[in-house]
């Protein structure tokens, strides 16, 4: 295990090994495991992560988690975020609670008291007390006290003091405030091309 004391360039230890980093700047980490808490580091490469009331610039791991924490881009199987934000983030499943980012592609998403920009999604995306921008997915939405304004979803399930400004859904369970339904939706299509048109955009550019 390294306990890096000391503010190295770069840390590339063996296989299998363990840092962490407690207030020191690091440019670049490769590990099995990191931990970085009061710290600004650069690129983190590893198989887990945890970032404690710090911050890191790209994190690439299996699982990563967040804490009080920012980072610039996330990309892992399982990301994890408390009372934390990223600009962008790619994952298989994203949970963020308390939290924010700017954009977003995963499998699975599931925001709790948090706000975030578009999220392009391939499976279920839950919302509670939570606001999205803009939610593009072929899987369902289940949204609770939570809203958005454009919406594009297989299913959508609401709570209470839901909505959308835009839904498109092919079905609807529950009350949904929604500005502009299917069928009205339909008339402001150049305005959803032009929406869909800027979040693939910015995956392009983000990743």
């Amino acid at each position: 295990m390294t306990d890096a004391e000391v503010t190295p360039t770069d840390v590339t230890p063996a296989e299998e090994s363990e840092i962490k980093v407690r207030g020191q700047e690091i440019n670049n980490i490769q590990a099995d495991s990191v931990t970085v808490q009061y710290a600004t580091t650069g690129d983190i490469q590893a198989k887990t992560v945890i970032v404690s009331q710090a911050g890191a610039n790209n994190i690439e791991a299996e699982t990563v988690e967040l804490r009080q924490a920012g980072a610039q881009s996330v990309q892992g199987n399982t990301v994890n975020v408390r009372q934390g934000g990223m600009v962008q983030a790619k994952a298989e499943k994203l949970t963020v609670v308390q939290g924010g980012f700017v954009f977003a592609e995963a499998g699975e998403s599931n925001l709790t008291a948090s706000t975030a920009g578009a999220i392009l999604a391939g499976g279920q995306v839950t919302l509670d007390q939570s606001a999205a921008k803009a939610i593009l997915t072929r899987g369902d939405v289940t949204m609770d006290q939570s809203g958005t304004g454009v919406l594009v979803a297989r299913q959508v399930r609401t709570g209470d003091n839901s909505g959308a400004i835009i839904m498109l859904a092919g079905r609807v369970d529950g009350e949904v405030n929604s500005v502009f339904g299917p069928v009205a939706g339909a008339a402001f299509g150049v305005a959803f091309a032009a929406v869909l048109a800027l979040i693939l955009w910015l995956r392009r550019r983000l990743f």
